[in-house]
């Protein structure tokens, strides 16, 4: 049979709602059991760094340079995950005191 022909069959009403309520759950099913997509980190530049922190350029590099705070070089630029620096303060206390 073509995949796009048109049958027409009689069946009882009752049995057309079921069949419609077990697609439906099936599709609800596949939505609710699918795997949330990989969530991406935020990459932040020095220059929001910075305001996120609300530290200078010149505090940020000390920073990294003692590895307290973790950078990402992608070419030319210097990047930060903005989950790591949150982590960073929180389970290191103030880092700004060191």
């Amino acid at each position: 049979m073509a995949q796009n022909a048109t049958m027409f069959v009689a069946m009882p009403f009752n049995e057309f709602q079921e069949l419609v309520e077990k697609i439906i759950n099936n599709g609800l099913e596949k939505f609710i059991n699918k795997p949330l997509p990989a969530q991406t980190d935020e990459l932040l530049s020095k220059e929001e760094t910075c305001a996120l922190l609300r530290v200078s350029k010149v505090t940020i590099h000390k920073w990294t340079k003692k590895r307290l705070i973790q950078s990402y070089r992608i070419g030319r630029k210097i990047y930060f995950k903005k989950s790591e620096l949150l982590e960073a303060i929180n389970s290191k206390g103030s880092i700004k005191s060191r």
